[in-house]
């Protein structure tokens, strides 16, 4: 597998190097892709904007009660709580919308 030499702790999307380890890394081949009309692109755009699911009020009350019973095994109540809601928290941030007053 090829590497950068410059950056080697991290990936730069701007470095044809980076592009191509993590190319290599994903099993993304190096030939242009032919999308349904015969045209090809050449994947120039690093940074791709991911459409996530919605995330509503009841399917993150579901996955705070999930977390909480998953570390419960390894932390007490308290612990447990914050760490489920620190979660809860990144998920908000990462679709850029508010957090509920629970959080």
């Amino acid at each position: 597998m090829t590497g950068c030499t410059i950056h080697a702790d991290f990936f730069d999307h701007r470095c044809s190097e980076c592009k191509k380890e993590y190319n290599e890394m994903k099993g993304i081949p190096d030939k242009p892709i032919s999308d349904k009309n015969g045209s090809s692109s050449i994947h120039n755009n690093p940074i791709v904007l991911k459409k996530y699911k919605e995330f509503t009020e009841v399917r993150a009350k579901k996955l705070y009660e999930e977390l909480i019973i998953q570390y419960l095994k390894s932390s007490n109540e308290a612990e447990a709580a914050e760490k489920a809601r620190s979660i809860i928290r990144k998920q908000c941030k990462i679709r850029g919308m508010p957090y509920w007053s629970w959080i």
